[in-house]
């Protein structure tokens, strides 16, 4: 059977508030070996769930769709094809042809049509400078460097995609031209609010509460730069979730991980300033994506609160069906409710149901093959088996990897041993959709009723508490 062609429309940032138009794209593939074209991106602000357009891609090569596109905002957006991969930023209306010869994929790229001069520029800038994505790998860089120089080489590295820009512009919207120059700039100030903790780790090669006074001098220069238009821009959403935070540290309002107290007191005054700082659409969306992100890790009356609250202030907001479903997700996930039943099959075609395991304590886990930290996490489990033997407690593991052998190879590998299922549609797997899981890896504790035992497992980096939890279970 023949690969899919995949063009996946990566939208991190976009909403099922915005209305819908359409974006035609047509085009030709020289030496396919592709079938299909599937396209994909995400329809809200606040979490990733993708959609799917496929179309057939014909025996010489040809393939058309139309596809919804959010209104009036810009579309940022990824092509793969087997192992390559090239950018596109879609805007409203854009109808597009596409031409590429497969086996020279990245140098023979070209579109026609309108929209065609931003395709071509970001064609042209994979070649000379790789995708645009690749800029927070380039910043990423720099962390390690001291305050001052840190800033200076952020700047230069901006600069050069201002530089660029200037030299390709010959046919580029101004709303484009906008729309490049903030996302570098808002992608630096993003990078400003992480500098002070990952220097000071990087420094002592781990993990550390202590951060430098030296290192927030970075954050002092950094301004509030609220602008409600930049709605429809990556960076300028992750500016949005930390500047505060940052703002409130660099002035000197700091508190350690388990101070409870001090935490809550320091979110209060985040969300007074942001009230009083932000304009209204930017509030609005910090505010929800703050209580989305964390409705999972708190208090469940403290969440109900917290969406109680929102919807006070916005009680049209296009966000709040998400969130209602998040609330309900969290109270369907409270301890002594009942943990959702799924069917499993076993690698070697054993088929279960998770309810199959009520007697025994289980530990569940959601990783994929491309997780880094997973796998290193599912390592880290096999010491933590080691000090619970004989005991009625399973470890279930359910990947969410396209490729169903990868997993096998790397459970092979560091001879990880438990229950494996491979969940079927990645992200819109079912299997995602009844816990509700978000970001990977993801765990739950579950006892021998085949109840939630905790709202938050912890993981297994944190050994001592993970134990405990599950000898506290286990009868």
């Amino acid at each position: 059977m023949m690969r899919s062609f995949v063009l996946a429309l990566f939208v991190l940032f976009t909403t099922s508030a915005h209305a819908q138009d359409t974006v035609k794209l047509s085009g030709k593939i020289t030496n396919p070996s592709c079938d299909s074209i599937v396209f994909r991106y995400n329809d809200n602000f606040i979490a990733y769930y993708p959609k799917d357009f496929v179309a057939h891609v014909d025996s010489k090569g040809k393939f058309s769709l139309a596809f919804p596109v959010p209104h009036g905002i810009y579309t940022q957006a990824n092509i793969l094809y087997g192992d390559k991969a090239a950018e596109i930023i879609l805007q409203p209306a854009d109808s597009l042809t596409l031409t590429v010869d497969a086996k020279r994929f990245d140098s023979s790229i070209h579109y026609s049509g309108k929209g065609s001069a931003i395709q071509n520029m970001l064609a042209r800038h994979s070649i000379e400078k790789g995708s645009i994505n690749q800029y927070t790998l380039k910043i990423k860089t720099h962390i390690n460097k001291e305050p001052d120089d840190f800033i200076k080489s952020i700047e230069i590295e901006r600069k050069l995609e201002n530089d660029f820009l200037d030299k390709y512009k010959a046919g580029i919207p101004k709303s484009f031209i906008k729309y490049w120059t903030a996302y570098f700039q808002y992608y630096n100030y993003f990078f400003i609010q992480q500098y002070p903790l990952t220097h000071a780790m990087l420094k002592v090669r781990g993990y550390t509460d202590t951060v430098p006074e030296a290192n927030f001098s970075v954050v002092k220069q950094m301004p509030y730069a609220f602008n409600d238009s930049l709605l429809q821009l990556p960076p300028y959403l992750l500016y949005l979730t930390g500047v505060i935070d940052i703002k409130l540290k660099a002035a000197g309002y700091r508190f350690y991980p388990k101070d409870t107290a001090h935490q809550r007191e320091f979110q209060d005054s985040v969300t007074k300033l942001v009230y009083k700082l932000m304009p209204p659409k930017s509030a609005e969306y910090y505010m929800a994506q703050n209580l989305y992100g964390r409705a999972r890790n708190q208090p469940l009356d403290k969440t109900e609160a917290m969406f109680a609250d929102f919807k006070k202030h916005w009680p049209a907001s296009g966000y709040l069906p998400l969130l209602q479903k998040q609330v309900a997700i969290v109270e369907s996930l409270a301890p002594g409710q009942p943990a959702p039943d799924f069917d499993i099959i076993t690698p070697d075609g054993k088929k279960m149901r998770l309810s199959d395991l009520k007697g025994k304590v289980v530990y569940l886990g959601f990783w994929a093959s491309w997780c880094k930290q997973c796998v290193g996490e599912m390592i880290k489990e096999n010491k933590i088996k080691d000090l619970i033997k004989n005991k009625p407690l399973e470890f279930v593991y359910v990947s969410i990897d396209d490729d169903a052998a990868k997993d096998t190879t790397l459970t092979s590998k560091y001879k990880i041993t438990g229950t494996f299922h491979h969940a079927i549609g990645g992200w819109n797997a079912k299997e995602i959709m009844l816990y509700g899981v978000q970001s990977l890896p993801a765990y739950y504790l579950i006892d021998e009723d085949g109840n939630f035992a905790l709202q938050n497992a912890p993981g297994p980096l944190q050994t001592t508490e993970l134990i405990l939890a599950i000898e506290k279970l286990l009868k």
